[in-house]
């Protein structure tokens, strides 16, 4: 039986809220104050997209489940009732956040689950997305055999021509998924919280502005310092 309701955190809102709770609310309510999306980052986008589709030849004949949602998380938990062998973009709901897994690979007891990094190497971002993305597809009812954060070899490109398996490292992080569930449940159930205010939180800006990301709210955040305030924070390390 896999568990389903409404949803209000995603993985790309948990990981904001881990950065900065003003910023999640902004997000939420005032979407139309965020910066302008730089090219930079659209490439990023387009990088980590083509990168995914790669990747999902490890596992070939899958099938690819439209925009997240809940008429893919119903799809899904249709799928896995049946069986069926390997999911691309597999949708979860559970505790109101939504999250799509990049591949779910079904074992002989159970579903293996890989997210799929274009990066060259796993920065805390990236384990704190698995961290989130085990306990929800836990809490749907499915709890994954082994959790893999893959991501690309440094050393090879994707154009060179060694087998596919020597472009990607997996790490196994299903042992810190399993230590890490109360954290993240502490943390879904803060961020809720955060959601539930009557106005943003009032947090001053400061070096969580620049890291892990460059916040997108910087525009409305950053209008009351002056530019040498703005230079110091641009500057940190």
């Amino acid at each position: 039986m896999y568990l389903m309701s409404e949803y209000i955190l995603s993985k790309s809102t948990y990981i904001r809220g881990l950065q900065c709770y003003k910023s999640l609310y902004l997000n939420k309510f005032r979407p139309y104050l965020r910066d302008k999306i730089t090219e930079e980052q659209l490439a990023k986008f387009a990088r980590g997209h083509a990168v995914g589709k790669v990747a999902q030849q490890l596992f070939p004949g899958g099938t690819v489940l439209s925009r997240p949602g809940k008429p893919s998380a119903i799809k899904t938990a249709q799928l896995i009732s049946e069986g069926f062998p390997v999911i691309y973009e597999a949708c979860f709901i559970s505790e109101s956040v939504i999250v799509a897994l990049d591949i779910l690979v079904k074992q002989e007891s159970g579903y293996a689950a890989y997210e799929v990094k274009s990066s060259q190497a796993l920065s805390n971002v990236y384990y704190n997305d698995a961290y989130l993305q085990y306990h929800v597809i836990n809490g749907s009812g499915l709890k994954p055999e082994k959790f893999f954060l893959v991501h690309r070899n440094a050393e090879i490109e994707l154009s060179d021509s060694a087998g596919l398996d020597q472009k990607f490292i997996f790490t196994d992080v299903s042992s810190e998924c399993e230590a890490h569930e109360d954290m993240v449940q502490d943390n879904i159930v803060q961020m809720l919280n955060v959601l539930k205010l009557d106005k943003s939180p009032d947090i001053f800006p400061g070096r969580h502005c620049m890291k892990p990301y460059p916040c997108d709210f910087r525009g409305v955040c950053w209008k009351k310092l002056n530019r040498d305030q703005q230079e110091e924070l641009l500057s940190e390390d």
